[in-house]
């Protein structure tokens, strides 16, 4: 729950407050577990202590894109982009326009509705594939909670 200054603060603009980490967790860990974790932590783009963090909080951090599948992602995002200048277009034109250019309106109409949900399909995949790893919601307050009982 937040409390009533943190939502003062939060409603007015103010930036939220840092959380400093400053509790320190040791565990002893065989030459093999600690080269698994460099290169599970590597293979993720995050630090040692991140990953660790992350994993103990039940949260799976995403392998990071290899470059075919960057080079991929840029394929379809320009396809993306294609498939948008041409809805743009067509929804540029009037009625007319757009019944000459297809010849037959009801089929041209069903044609652009889906190109409109392929669209937002391929933004939302997009979205979620560029997206950095991150900690489930929540955990920083659940521990801010814990600490305070």
């Amino acid at each position: 729950m937040i409390h009533e200054d943190d939502a003062s603060k939060q409603q007015s603009g103010q930036k939220k407050p840092v959380i400093r980490r400053d509790k320190v967790v040791v565990t002893k860990v065989t030459a093999r577990e600690l080269s698994q974790i460099k290169s599970s932590a590597g293979q993720c783009g995050m630090t040692r202590s991140d990953f660790i963090r992350a994993r103990s909080l039940n949260y799976r951090p995403r392998q990071r894109l290899s470059d075919r599948e960057l080079d991929g992602l840029r394929q379809l995002a320009a396809c993306r982009t294609d498939m948008v200048n041409f809805a743009n277009a067509l929804h540029g034109l009037s009625d007319d326009e757009k019944i000459r250019l297809f010849r037959h309106q009801p089929t041209m109409l069903e044609w652009y509705e889906k190109v409109a949900q392929v669209t937002d399909h391929v933004t939302d995949f997009l979205q979620s594939a560029q997206k950095a790893n991150s900690y489930p919601a929540g955990t920083t307050v659940e521990e801010t909670k814990e600490e305070t009982v």
